[in-house]
Parts: structure tokens; C-alpha cells; sequence
């Protein structure tokens, strides 16, 4: 990580600044048309690869269709990720960040497939001054490096219970529970211990 503040703004990736719902509907129509593959099969075959991996592996969820040739839908995946800039980042995203790039190092941090999450970064043209994170760890653990770095952490978050995580283990890191009206999979799904210190439905909030 490259410090170049005393305060650290860490985002989280899936459904907090990229509208993966969206992503996820593009590829289901692209395989049903490409391949007759509809949406509930390609929904359980995506559910069983989570359930074994915990994250979705491109690699073993293209094998997982046997009777398709594994190549192909590989191919397609990547055709769909390389037009992760048109309209996939949330509308509020690059204004959220412009504002604060003056006052905070500025991380992105999402749990997932190393390639999977690294084509559909690359691929949203995020400026410059934003770093990412790619990890299987937990998000407490991903930050647990940076708490003594930094004067002051903010996390936003649309996942509770890794806000809840994060607090019972790095109490001093501020925290936002986001719950996007057009992209929630998981913000009906409250906080156990009511650790978010704040909770948005979008970034047109600024940071002091």
C-alpha cells in the first residue's frame, strides 16, 4: 500500500461501487443466447461452484457445464467483463471518489477470485489513485495491517455482517452500512450487533 495520507477510505467492490446484479444479468441473457443455457440453470450452477469455493472461480464454473465446451463460455465471460466500463460503476462512484482523493488513500477491498475481480476492476477504469485489494480473508483481517498506518479508517460496506466483524475486532474504524435501493442482495439483512456507525443508500454523501 502506498501511503500518502493519514486517513484511509476503504470501499468495498460488489454491490458498493459496481453494480454487479447488472453484471450478472448481462452474462445469464449472453448465455442463454449464446448457448441455451437459461437462467435457472445458470443460476445453480453458479450457486454450487460458491458452495464449494466460496467464491466464484470462472474456471471451475465453465467446466461445471458439461455438455458445453468450456473454452467458449470462457471466452464470453471475458467479452462481458472487457465492457465493464460502460455503465457498470454506480453513478455516484467517480464524484464520491474526486472528492475525496485530496483527503484519503483511498483502497478498494473485495473477497473473491483473484481473476474474476481483477478483470471486473481493470476492466471499470477506476482512477488512478485508487488501490485495490483482491482476498480471501475476511475483511477485519484485510485491515488489520493498516490500522496502525493510519490516523483514522472509514469502510464502506454493503455487507453487515463484515461490518460487524470489522467493529468487534478494529473498534475505531468508522464504518457505513450501504443499502443501494436498485442493487441490495444483502441489505435487508441487518447488522446482528448494530455495529454500522452509519447507514447511506448511495455515496452522495462527503466524508470531513
Amino acid at each position: 500500500m502506498d501511503k500518502q495520507h493519514d486517513n484511509l477510505l476503504v470501499l468495498d467492490f460488489d454491490h458498493t461501487i459496481f453494480n454487479t446484479t447488472k453484471l450478472v444479468h448481462a452474462l445469464k441473457k449472453k448465455f442463454l443466447e449464446e448457448f441455451n443455457i437459461n437462467e435457472e440453470t445458470f443460476t445453480r450452477h453458479r450457486n454450487k461452484i460458491k458452495e464449494y469455493n466460496t467464491v466464484i472461480d470462472i474456471k471451475h464454473f465453465v467446466s461445471s457445464f458439461e455438455e458445453q465446451d468450456p473454452a467458449l463460455l470462457f471466452s464470453t465471460m471475458h467479452a462481458i467483463f472487457k465492457k465493464c466500463n460502460e455503465g457498470y460503476l454506480f453513478s455516484d462512484v467517480l464524484p464520491f471518489l474526486e472528492r475525496h482523493k485530496n483527503n484519503f488513500d483511498i483502497l478498494i477491498s473485495t473477497h473473491g477470485d483473484s481473476e474474476l475481480q481483477t478483470e471486473k476492476i481493470i476492466h471499470s477504469n477506476l482512477p488512478s489513485y485508487v488501490q485495490h485489494i483482491i482476498s480471501t480473508k475476511s475483511k477485519a483481517e484485510v485491515l488489520a495491517p493498516f490500522v496502525d498506518m493510519y490516523t483514522h479508517i472509514y469502510l464502506i460496506e454493503d455487507k453487515a455482517k463484515n461490518i460487524d466483524d470489522v467493529k468487534q475486532k478494529h473498534p475505531n474504524v468508522m464504518t457505513y452500512f450501504l443499502k443501494r435501493p436498485e442493487d441490495m442482495p444483502y441489505g435487508n439483512i441487518d447488522s446482528v450487533c448494530k455495529c454500522n456507525d452509519h447507514t447511506v443508500e448511495n455515496l452522495s454523501f462527503t466524508i470531513t
